[in-house]
């Protein structure tokens, strides 16, 4: 059988004094990792783009993106036709695959359409296909050749 210790007055007391130093570590810490967590959550929200949605003009089929709320989109499409749609963005830190399968963009300063490489863009978006039967996505690629 074992011996029991017990605790005395002045070794309970440091043992206490030794439990409640190390809760003060562990609180401390977790200060710490709180305060890092919403520096990295909150920096990628001041630097996004307040710009998300886009009026797509029915007649001539541009595209403007400077909408920050559907409400001004729609004002400004009002009487004129067309619609609103949101912003489709890339991320950058795309992995080498995702880059390759991602559409192309015109980075020339041209119309800002994205080539037109998948072979369901070239058959629906092809210029033998009338423009009234082409669909709705067919605005934001080139024409193919």
């Amino acid at each position: 059988m074992r011996r029991r210790k017990f605790i005395t007055l002045v070794g309970g007391a440091a043992a206490t004094w030794r439990l409640a130093a190390h809760a003060r570590r562990i609180r401390a810490l977790m200060v710490v990792v709180v305060a890092a967590a919403s520096v990295f959550f909150t920096a990628g929200a001041t630097c996004a783009d307040p710009y998300k949605w886009c009026a797509v003009d029915n007649s001539g089929g541009g595209t403007n993106c400077g909408f920050v709320t559907i409400e001004q989109c729609r004002a400004t499409i009002s009487g004129k036709g067309g619609s609103c749609e949101p912003k489709q963005v890339i991320p950058q830190n795309l992995s080498p695959a995702a880059k390759f399968a991602a559409p192309k963009t015109d980075t020339g300063g041209g119309s800002g359409k994205m080539d037109c490489v998948t072979t369901s863009c070239k058959i629906n978006c092809s210029p033998n296909v009338a423009k009234r039967f082409r669909p709705k996505w067919c605005t934001y690629f080139k024409e193919p050749v």
